[in-house]
């Protein structure tokens, strides 16, 4: 019987790409707003006095709270559990970092809200 050696880098990789595709809410979902330089055209007309971003801390809070869940899970983990812990830590460092974008977005766009009047209609 061959012992398999280094199977648990390739294990690790698969489990950050499939962490950092499933645990990307915030970033897919939310927008900030416009970039100095930006179009600021919405062409959805949803926007006609405000400013085309998202303003709603949902889907931070939805990476958040998964962040926490995750955490919780690998801290049960049993010692001898090493991939199942090391895929656990880098999913929740990509929930992480998930929220802290879009916490991050959407205070720039909820700034930009006040400072062009308010949130649209």
């Amino acid at each position: 019987m061959s012992r398999r050696r280094g199977s648990a880098r390739p294990l690790a990789a698969a489990c950050l790409v499939f962490a950092m595709v499933s645990g990307s809410c915030s970033i897919a979902l939310v927008d900030g707003p416009p970039r100095m330089g930006e179009a600021d055209h919405d062409p959805t007309g949803r926007y006609t006095s405000g400013v085309p971003c998202t303003g709603s801390r949902t889907w931070p809070i939805v990476d958040a709270v998964v962040l926490l869940a995750t955490l919780v899970k690998v801290a049960n983990y049993a010692p001898d559990q090493e991939d199942e812990t090391l895929s656990g830590l880098l999913g929740a460092a990509a929930f992480g970092i998930s929220a802290w974008i879009g916490h991050r977005r959407t205070s720039a766009c909820r700034d930009a809200q006040a400072a062009a009047g308010g949130p649209p209609p």
